[in-house]
């Protein structure tokens, strides 16, 4: 679950925006985009803006007078559209894992075709994460694989946060070696579960070398990051502060794809950060930027409301459409969500032109 820390505060937000248009429009250079995520299995009929693949974390309904619990088919109807990647959260509790809460919306994963990004809280001590809890995981896992699902497991996101805020419990090598069995049981027995490390945003990234658990044990890379308030969300240097250290260190360095976890920004900045997010200028610069999962929840947070929401708001987002259903997947890898998915309530594929 996201974190107050994470959360922009309405109050003393910047009075005034640059334009979301002035943010530079690069024509795509294929020659960069050189990772092929087909073995990421993002479907590839689904909604890919400049070869970035595009999911959601649906709101859960625990404040429904704000946002009620949305099904993915919900958002794929609304926007036009089939989103890449499907987040959802579960807690490993004292009483072990039984991924209850992650099989409640089985259903809609399948229906959706998306990959499930299955974030796994260890609320026990890292220490107690066992050979037998780390199975447990594996199995919930494998009731999603068997039935067509792939799935990245977020196993202890934003661990660099939590431990610290008193929702996990352990050290950071502690946390390592709890990642290494959940890799070693619950990720490499099956070849459609990808282990994905993904902190909380730190702009220091040296900050997150003691809970690295090695190249070896770990197939995608991210962070969760949200801009802070003030912060100008339509210029690309913010992308680069936000990610680019990290991107270099971690994903770069060990050839790894790389992945925002989690997103988003208040209603007066979310669409001029959702094309940031997505532009081709973005993904020139970073080539192994592969996807990227929006945050569509709106939440009570420092005292205020956030409405982080850019496609289940009572409006016809024409803003949303034009941005994600812009194309620019010219010479995607394959595999790597290189459509934009615009057959849901279409009734045939449009291919890359806009929808207002």
């Amino acid at each position: 679950m996201k974190s107050s820390v994470q959360i922009v505060a309405v109050a003393g937000m910047a009075a005034s925006l640059v334009s979301a248009a002035s943010i530079p429009q690069i024509s795509p250079n294929i020659n960069v985009f050189k990772r092929a995520p087909s073995d990421l299995f993002i479907p590839a009929n689904t909604l890919s803006t400049n070869c970035i693949s595009i999911g959601f974390l649906p709101c859960e309904g625990e404040a429904p007078e704000l946002c009620p619990r949305y099904t993915m088919s919900q958002i794929n109807d609304k926007l036009g559209s089939k989103a890449g990647t499907y987040g959802w959260y579960a807690q490993i509790t004292e009483k072990g894992f039984d991924g209850s809460q992650l099989l409640a919306v089985k259903e809609d994963v399948k229906k959706s075709g998306a990959v499930f990004v299955a974030s796994v809280m260890p609320s026990i001590n890292f220490d107690k994460v066992t050979v037998e809890v780390a199975k447990q995981v594996g199995a919930v896992m494998k009731k999603f694989t068997d039935e067509g699902v792939a799935v990245w497991l977020r196993f202890g996101h934003e661990m660099n946060y939590y431990a610290t805020s008193g929702v996990y419990h352990g050290t950071p090598s502690a946390f390592q070696t709890a990642w290494k069995t959940i890799h070693t049981y619950a990720c490499a027995p099956n070849p459609r579960v990808k282990c994905f490390w993904s902190p909380n945003r730190n702009d220091d990234v040296s900050q997150l070398a003691q809970y690295w658990p090695g190249k070896q044990y770990v197939d995608i890379v991210g962070i969760d990051a949200y801009p802070g308030s003030g912060e100008d969300v339509t210029s690309i240097s913010l992308f680069d502060k936000m990610y680019g250290k990290f991107y270099n260190t971690y994903a770069k360095a060990n050839s790894l794809p790389f992945v925002i976890g989690e997103t988003g920004a208040d209603d007066a900045r979310k669409e001029a950060w959702l094309k940031t997010v997505t532009s081709s200028e973005v993904k020139k610069k970073y080539p192994d930027y592969v996807a990227m999962m929006w945050f569509e929840f709106k939440k009570r947070e420092n005292g205020g409301v956030t409405d982080f929401r850019v496609v289940m708001k009572d409006d016809k987002l024409s803003q949303t459409k034009e941005i994600l259903l812009a194309g620019g997947n010219q010479g995607c890898a394959a595999g790597g969500g290189g459509g934009n998915g615009t057959e849901v309530g279409k009734g045939e594929k449009t291919g890359g032109g806009k929808s207002s």
